[in-house]
């Protein structure tokens, strides 16, 4: 209630959009921090809400959102054209529920277009050979974006974390493209297993023990993703993810210049592949 006729009183007083992010901080704080789980549900609810009420001002893409980067991860490509914001609230059993949106935009002077994203994929699905739109988003907290090209169209290759449970985290990279029709996708065919690989994967999944930290990160220079190999802890273990760690070696995927992504393993320091 306080919320709507605060919104209501703001509208009515003609007050600029960025005059709600103080209270924008103070959910997105309490979303994240509050110790009991209800609290967090409502401040998250309104932080969406007030949120929704930001990005439908002209000029959303451009506002400033500096103050809420503690607990929500705000991303932008080079290109100015995409930014994504997610972020993530937790249950008493230590779940997460992953929480998103996506700006896009032509040009600096062009309609901001905004996308919801619903965390949710069918059972039925196989979640890495399929392309899908913002109501099925494999869920992730967006920590790092890179620009690339496939056929002339502008693809943006994402790295989140999904804290699947609290047994076993998932690490994922994945792709958000725009169609002529202005429509979002969320996947792509680009990573290949091989050069020889005829099957190419949509988003690539990294499913590891809660209690271990993996490497995934994206190297600009080398247009490069390096990331942990991982394996079983112990022999008994294979195929149960929640047992699996890194075991020391680092592999990666090199972008060509056909926009693939090609795995390769044993990353060493002087390695220059499709350079």
């Amino acid at each position: 209630m306080y919320l709507t006729v605060l919104l209501i009183f703001c509208k009515l007083s003609g007050l600029h959009a960025q005059e709600y992010h103080p209270l924008l901080k103070k959910y997105s704080d309490s979303l994240r921090f509050s110790k009991v789980e209800a609290w967090r549900i409502q401040y998250n609810d309104s932080f969406k809400t007030l949120l929704k009420t930001l990005l439908d001002e002209e000029n959303a893409f451009n506002y400033n959102l500096d103050s809420i980067k503690s607990t929500i991860s705000v991303l932008e490509s080079s290109d100015k054209k995409l930014k994504t914001i997610t972020w993530v609230i937790t249950n008493d059993r230590e779940e997460f529920s992953n929480f998103g949106v996506v700006l896009y935009r032509k040009n600096a002077g062009a309609e901001t277009k905004v996308f919801w994203l619903r965390d949710y994929i069918s059972n039925k699905s196989d979640s890495l050979y399929e392309d899908f739109a913002a109501d099925y988003w494999p869920g992730a907290l967006y920590y790092q974006i890179y620009q690339f090209k496939k056929k002339k169209t502008d693809c943006y290759c994402v790295l989140g974390l999904n804290g699947k449970s609290s047994f076993m985290n998932r690490k994922v990279i994945d792709v958000l493209w725009i169609d002529k029709e202005g429509e979002l996708h969320i996947g792509a065919p680009v990573f290949y297993q091989s050069e020889s690989d005829y099957t190419p994967q949509f988003r690539v999944f990294f499913d590891h023990a809660d209690q271990t930290s993996m490497v995934l990160r994206f190297e600009p220079l080398k247009r490069m993703i390096t990331f942990s190999n991982l394996a079983p802890s112990n022999p008994q273990m294979i195929g149960q993810r929640q047992y699996y760690i890194p075991d020391g070696r680092v592999d990666f995927y090199i972008l060509n210049k056909k926009g693939k992504w090609i795995k390769h393993e044993g990353l060493t320091e002087f390695d220059l592949i499709g350079q």
